[in-house]
């Protein structure tokens, strides 16, 4: 995934609809959802990109049950 500001650009990698690697200055975003990093992105103004198997991987990690903590 990628995510473009007006003064940034870095790419996230996605494992199971998670944040698995951040660059800087996301890199708090480790370990979140792509749907809250979506929803950040729009918040800010931010550009988000994902390419289309990432976005089956999203599609599919919203349709698998999650383990109760």
């Amino acid at each position: 995934m990628k995510i473009t500001g007006s003064n940034f650009q870095v790419v996230l990698h996605l494992r199971g609809g998670v944040v698995a690697e951040a660059a800087r200055p996301v890199s708090y975003m480790k370990g979140w959802e792509v749907a809250r990093v979506l929803a950040l992105a729009e918040r800010w103004g931010w550009k988000a990109e994902m390419s289309g198997a990432e976005e089956a991987q999203v599609a599919q990690a919203a349709q698998s049950p999650r383990p109760a903590p």
